[in-house]
Formats: structure tokens, sequence, C-alpha cells
């Protein structure tokens, strides 16, 4: 297994979505899309943005190549780790694992939804993310972007656009 510390440069912008857009997808990509742009024509100018610099540790065990640094008291999460996760032979299919305070395994794979349970101390939630575009050049100049819708049961959906780079 290898193993190197590096220095990781996070940039997330966030977008509230009016409107939820997991009950009724629609399933032509073109439709997916509109729809999105008509959710977030209100929202644009109201959009959160949290910048990291942190280092962390890169792993790569010949197949998985893995990404982990610790969350900080900015973004809420003081106490956890978190870890993007690939399998070399499939880099379009990224994991964001975060253990700790906080936890919760999001999937992000273009075009499709993954749920899962985010984990806090208050209680447990259910999240459905939908990717819509992923870019894994970590390999090639240390660079990811994620774009992606991200729900929360009962609350409001947001889109969030992840870049992550990797400085040795």
């Amino acid at each position: 297994m290898f193993e190197e510390e590096v220095r990781i440069k996070i940039r997330s912008e966030l977008f509230e979505v009016e409107e939820s857009l997991f009950s009724d997808l629609p399933e032509d990509e073109d439709d997916l899309e509109e729809a999105i742009a008509d959710a977030l024509a209100e929202g644009e100018d109201e959009t959160d943005v949290l910048e990291i610099n942190t280092f962390g540790r890169c792993t790569h065990d010949g197949g998985r190549v893995t990404f982990s640094y610790d969350e900080s008291e900015e973004n809420g999460m003081q106490g956890s780790v978190t870890a993007v996760t690939y399998m070399q032979e499939n880099p379009d299919v990224v994991s964001m694992i975060r253990e700790g305070a906080v936890s919760a395994t999001l999937v992000f794979e273009e075009g499709k939804r993954h749920h899962c349970i985010y984990n806090t101390p208050i209680m447990p939630f259910e999240i459905c993310v939908k990717t819509l575009k992923v870019v894994n050049r970590l390999s090639i100049n240390g660079s990811l972007e994620l774009d992606y819708i991200i729900e929360i049961r009962g609350a409001k959906a947001e889109r969030t656009k992840f870049y992550m780079q990797v400085l040795k």
C-alpha cells in the first residue's frame, strides 16, 4: 500500500433549490436539465461558498485510491474525517465517506440517484443524491469536479458544485 501526505483544496458552491427534484424526476436527460434550470433560476443569486485548505492523506492499494482529511469547525463537522475514494479502473464512480461526529456514504455516479442515511448526533436523516456530472482527473492532474443535487428528506433540495484539487 502506498501512502503520502497531500494538500487538499476544496471549493463548494451551494444553491438552494425551490422545489423537490427527487419526487418526480424526468427520465429524459434534456427534460431533467430543463427542470433543474427552472428550479435554480430563482436561487442562483443566493450562492453559499465554502472553501477549505487542509492537509490530508492519499492512499493507494493497487486498485482503490483514497484522499482523506479531517473536517473542521468551519463547516460544522469538527471531529469527522472525510474520504473521497474511487476504484482506479472505474474513476467515474466516486464515493465520499464521512465518519465521526456525523457520518454518511454518498455515491456520485453521473445520471444516477443514490440514497443513504446521514447520521448526526441529533438523529439520522435519509438523503437522496442525484449526480449531474463527475469529472475525475485526480490521477491525471489532481482535480475532481462533482455537480449534484442533494435532498435531505423533509428539507429543501440543494445543488452543489464541488471542486477538489490535490497538491503534493
